[in-house]
């Protein structure tokens, strides 16, 4: 106990001298002011960033919820674009497809990998608003040959933000209570074991 007290009162007694010295006293609590504004500053932005996110998932949770209680005719190029964002998430060379819709029913055309059409046709034909799929596409085991299939392909990734390298505030925050949550249950749980 004795010990506890007297390494606390040295610790403090540290700290008041090197904050109070009367030489570097004054640069040090400059730091110490501009580094706590810094951090404040920083939070703030990060609280504001996270509270946005989370906003407007809310409002894009809501809106998907009530698209699929209502029918709702899409327009052509709405659904096009629609058909278009999400083709960039499963095949390597989204432009080279020649996308034409007409009242809900979307067609497909021009050269792809052979890998790829049956999730290019899934994925099709899962968009909001998409009817009927009419498979118009040239199928190709390798793009040798194939000039608009040349090039490094990339597909844009997960959807699911947990899988993805940078992830949002929002993602960030449940990340960080779900671990706060799961290490004070295990501490009350050892806590627990310990009084026993």
């Amino acid at each position: 106990m004795l010990n506890g007290a007297l390494l606390t009162g040295v610790g403090l007694g540290a700290t008041l001298a090197f904050i109070l010295d009367p030489i570097a006293g004054a640069r040090r609590r400059a730091l110490v002011r501009d580094k706590a504004i810094w951090s404040a500053k920083r939070t703030g932005r990060v609280l504001d960033a996270t509270a946005r996110d989370m906003a407007h998932r809310a409002t894009g949770i809501a809106a998907a919820t009530r698209s699929r209680w209502t029918s709702e005719e899409v327009d052509d190029d709405t659904l096009l674009e629609r058909v278009r964002a999400k083709l960039g998430r499963v095949c390597s060379h989204p432009r080279a497809i020649d996308i034409e819709t007409r009242g809900g029913d979307v067609t497909l055309r021009g050269p792809i990998l052979a890998s790829e059409v049956d999730d290019v046709l899934a994925t099709t034909a899962s968009v909001r608003g998409v009817r009927s799929v009419i498979n118009e596409l040239e199928s190709h085991d390798s793009a040798v040959g194939i000039p608009s299939l040349q090039g490094e392909g990339r597909l844009a990734g997960p959807t699911l933000d947990i899988l993805q390298r940078n992830w949002a505030p929002a993602t960030q925050a449940l990340v960080a209570m779900t671990a706060l949550g799961i290490g004070g249950l295990l501490l009350a749980a050892y806590t627990g074991r310990t009084d026993s």
